[in-house]
């Protein structure tokens, strides 16, 4: 597969009304709109059913009520190793990825101020950092395609628009950066197809045209390498009354970064009757986000023994830049005006206009059993998909037919549960938890439940600790390789294996 170097030349442009966004789209929000359990080893132990506890720097992101729990001040920090598995099937072929990723999952701190003599008892701070997704994974799949290849995108695209808006005999750069600017994305890769002959314009039929034979089909080659990060930085606030009721709020900042290398290769096995012989098409996008959104939460204490939480988090509302680069290399069986291929690496980081996502508001009820030798905790809540939405561009109409297919794919409501137990020996805690997450598409096939279990133990040292956390998280989910033309399913079946080490400091 042909290698593609990236060039310094720039070029700003802004999507018009009837241009597709590069990468935008519903699997997109979903990666930003649903986050891995991750945090302290202690959180990631009880599977993240925190709401109703408190006590621990990671159930602040949980619950900001929680902060008043703890019994002293508090520092913490957690890192990971993580392993991605990937079972993937992609046209009855099965494909294995495997992927390894070191991380900081989690640090922070709270400080508790008692005064015994009010009825408002105690009042906290905090701070706390935390991944909520790793973006590591690396995805390839392989398998003799017998109905269509790129080709079909390209002319897919191409027949969109009329053959007299592209200008073959202009330099190459400036004309895929003029077609960005006027026409968009859509534009600039039908211009790939036509300027490398994967695909020509037949001025009698009118119709843009291929050659290519698939009797004896396309050897395919998918793979996609992505890498990067969404944190949480939570700033806390909570309140104490009567030593019954806590009541608290976050002020949370998200940070996202992702960068994906797409790679697709076509390998025509037809070597007597079909001119195309070998089509590899890359591409390279980069993301970043930054937003913020708001939590409110409440922690009750009836009796010691029980305690209920309630916790809303608003929508998070992110604003994104985006770029990409790209390529297209094209081979033929037979010379073609002296050549047997022809390929176009354009010179030209395109820069996408920001946009803006709002990702579903949580609400979260919580329930927790706590005993001298241990607890059992319980969370269960749902996510407003319905609110969704994506907005941005340069006129109001850019992202409609986004926000409709939100509407058309997402559920109004997902709903997830989170289990924990904890059993105390002394200086030793042994941990369970397991956690179920609804898909957020109406369509099951496009990605099932999120589930997962963890085990854990954790030894005090007095004013320090020591905690360690296993767990296995399953996520299984479907995409198409490409928007239009191309749209053969990948079926992927994600397994998260992390080992999780945090250490406390009491003061």
């Amino acid at each position: 597969m042909m290698r593609y170097k990236v060039q310094t030349l720039l070029f700003l442009f802004f999507l018009g009304i009837f241009s597709k966004v590069s990468s935008q789209s519903v699997y997109d929000i979903v990666r930003y709109s649903t986050t891995e359990l991750n945090g302290s080893a202690r959180y990631q132990a009880l599977g993240g059913a925190f709401g109703a506890l408190g006590g621990d720097l990671s159930s602040i992101s949980n619950n900001p009520a929680g902060s008043t729990i703890f019994n002293y001040n508090e520092g913490s920090a957690t890192i990971g190793v993580n392993v991605f598995s990937n079972d993937v099937n992609f046209l009855n072929g099965a494909n294995i990825n495997d992927k390894t990723s070191f991380d900081i999952s989690q640090f922070g701190f709270v400080l508790g101020f008692v005064n015994k003599k009010e009825k408002w008892d105690k009042v906290a701070i905090g701070f706390n950092f935390q991944s909520q997704n790793n973006f590591n994974n690396k995805i390839e799949a392989q398998a003799v395609n017998m109905n269509r290849g790129l080709v079909d995108y390209f002319v897919n695209l191409a027949d969109r628009f009329e053959f007299n808006v592209f200008d073959l005999e202009n330099n190459s750069d400036n004309e895929y950066s003029y077609l960005g600017s006027n026409l968009g994305y859509d534009a600039q890769h039908a211009y790939l197809g036509l300027a490398t002959r994967l695909i020509e314009y037949d001025s009698e039929s009118s119709d843009y045209i291929f050659y290519d034979s698939i009797e004896q089909g396309i050897d395919q080659l998918y793979n996609s390498n992505t890498s990067g990060f969404q944190h949480l930085y939570s700033i806390n606030f909570s309140a104490q009354y009567s030593q019954k009721l806590s009541l608290g709020v976050n002020i949370n900042i998200v940070a996202i970064e992702f960068h994906e290398r797409k790679a697709t290769s076509d390998l025509y096995l037809d070597t007597q009757n079909s001119f195309l012989k070998q089509v590899d098409f890359i591409q390279d996008f980069s993301v970043f986000g930054s937003g913020v959104s708001f939590q409110g939460g409440a922690l009750y204490r009836p009796i010691n023994s029980i305690r209920l939480g309630f916790t809303y988090s608003s929508p998070t509302f992110l604003e994104f830049d985006e770029e990409y680069t790209e390529g297209l290399d094209v081979r033929y069986y037979e010379e073609l005006d002296g050549s047997t291929g022809s390929s176009l690496y354009p010179s030209v980081v395109n820069i996408l206009s920001p946009y803006k996502l709002k990702t579903p508001s949580i609400s979260q009820f919580s329930l927790a059993f706590v005993g001298k030798n241990g607890l059992i905790s319980f969370d269960y809540g749902n996510k407003n998909y319905s609110a969704t939405k994506i907005s941005g561009g340069n006129t109001s109409n850019t992202y409609n037919y986004l926000n409709q297919e939100i509407d058309n794919k997402f559920i109004e409501s997902s709903t997830f549960l989170r289990a924990g137990a904890e059993l105390k020996l002394n200086y030793v805690s042994l941990r369970g938890g397991y956690w179920n997450e609804g898909s957020p598409f109406k369509n099951s096939l496009l990605q099932k439940n999120i589930n997962g279990y963890s085990f854990g133990l954790g030894i005090n040292f007095g004013g320090t600790s020591l905690d360690l956390a296993y767990l296995r998280g399953t996520k299984e989910y479907s995409y198409p390789l490409y928007e239009v033309g191309l749209t053969d399913m990948i079926e992927v079946k994600k397994n998260t294996d992390k080992i999780s080490l945090t250490y406390i400091v009491r003061f």
